[in-house]
């Protein structure tokens, strides 16, 4: 090779530079907690998740029994195994109108809804702890989180309303 010839970059020695770049960018980024690979687990506590489920069409209102086993499914991704149902509290649906003086509002019963009911199921299960939540099975978890609950008659929708430790 000739000292006036150029030398070309190559597709083979352009990628080798870039996956070598991405690489301590990225290891860096680990080494200064920016990564989210580094949580620190700061226990394992059993954690109560309370999911809310609005409007529920049943005439079974005892749909979901305490102590039975549901399956959950967070962000399309299904928990396994169950968790278990630790309390349920549920009441027919509720809508308000202003009250004949126009001053208040009243809740009553749904009527053109009758078998519509709001639930609160309360599934219990053993969580990982770091600075940013809990983490169930690899799943984090938060305050308006959808999730859904599968038992045998019922597959349905809610949200988590609530997540402690402790049952």
């Amino acid at each position: 090779m000739s000292i006036n010839q150029k030398r070309r970059l190559n597709l083979l020695d352009f990628s080798a530079i870039v996956i070598v770049a991405v690489s301590v960018l990225g290891f860096g980024l680990a080494r200064a907690g920016h990564a989210g690979v580094d949580k620190v687990v700061q226990g394992t506590p059993q954690v109560s998740i309370d999911v809310f489920i609005s409007g529920l069409k049943t005439e079974d209102t005892e749909i979901f029994k305490e102590g039975e086993k549901s399956s959950i499914t967070i962000r399309n991704v299904p928990v396994q195994p169950p968790m278990t149902i630790t309390k349920v509290k549920h009441w027919p649906k509720q809508i308000s109108f202003l009250s004949s003086d126009g001053k208040k509002a009243v809740a009553m019963a749904d009527p053109a809804n009758a078998i519509a009911h709001d639930y609160i199921v309360t599934v219990t299960d053993t969580a990982e702890q770091t600075a940013d939540g809990y983490v169930v099975r690899g799943n984090k978890i938060k305050i308006g989180n959808m999730i859904e609950i599968e038992g045998f008659k019922y597959r349905v929708q809610g949200v988590v309303a609530d997540i402690r430790a402790g049952k």
